[in-house]
Parts: C-alpha cells; structure tokens; sequence
C-alpha cells in the first residue's frame, strides 16, 4: 500500500508540473487614423429645431491633421499651427441627423492659432465618418445644433 501511495504521489506531482499552459499574445493592430491628412469645410449648417440651415463657418481655407496629434490650417492670410484631439467619451450630444442620444461615442477638437492673434478654436461632440473621403461633426451650443462637413483635400 506504501508503494501505491508513494508511486500515486510521484504521479500527482508530474502531472502539475509537467502541464504547462501557453498563452498565446495576437498584438491588436492600431487603428487606422482617419483623420490624418488635408481637409476643407464643404458646408456648415445649424438646426434650430426648425429645420437645417446653411452658414459660412468662417475657415474657407485647407486643414492638415497629422498623426501626431499636430494641426495646420493654411488660408489666403497666412498659417496658423496648433493641434487636434479627438477621443472615445461617454456624454450625450446630437447626432447629425439632430437626434439625442447618450453613449460612447469620439468627439473632435481643433486649436490652431499664428503669431498676428488669428486662431481657429473648434469643438466637436460627435464625429462621424463616411468612408474615407468626408466626416461629419457635430456640437450643440446651447440653443441650435451645429454640423461641419469636412471633405478630404
């Protein structure tokens, strides 16, 4: 019986060590930053519970967003510099058809600015993207709900 034992005993204990677990690591891949790249404003427009209605956002130049967070913004008088952000929140805002909802979603940022006091100081609650070519932002101010489009240069 002691050698049963003892041979039960030497069998437990090879059995936990020699079992090994492997854990295999798939590293994620980044995600695609779609922002990267040269941009316009083709159309703002505001909705004031009314309807949708156009109007000149004030940048009729080109914005350049760069992967690391780093922005331009280039018009007939001149560049301004700075940087955009965008990140993955949970708040309520609009979406871009005036809807409300309150979820994880990306919002935007853009902050350029030249050494002449001009600045560009836009902020976003929603970002959306329609293929690789156009996005659509959204903000609420308060009173109306704002949409920029943005078309790739």
């Amino acid at each position: 019986m002691k050698k049963f034992l003892s041979l039960s005993v030497i069998a437990l204990v090879l059995l936990c060590t020699s079992c090994r677990k492997t854990i295999i690591v798939t590293p994620t891949p980044q995600p695609e930053n779609k922002i990267a790249g040269t941009w316009y404003i083709n159309d703002a427009s505001f909705n004031n519970g009314n309807g949708w209605y156009s109007f000149d956002a004030g940048a009729p130049g080109i914005f350049t967003f760069y992967d690391n967070g780093t922005a331009k913004y280039s018009d007939e008088n001149g560049n301004q510099n700075g940087n955009w952000y965008s990140s993955y929140i949970s708040s309520g805002y609009y979406d871009v058809y005036g809807d409300y909802y309150n979820d994880y979603h990306n919002d935007f940022q853009i902050k350029v600015s030249d050494n002449r006091g001009d600045y560009i100081n836009l902020h976003f609650d929603y970002i959306i993207f329609s293929g690789n070519n156009r996005f659509s932002a959204t903000y609420y101010d308060g009173k109306n709900i704002q949409e920029y489009n943005f078309y790739r240069y």
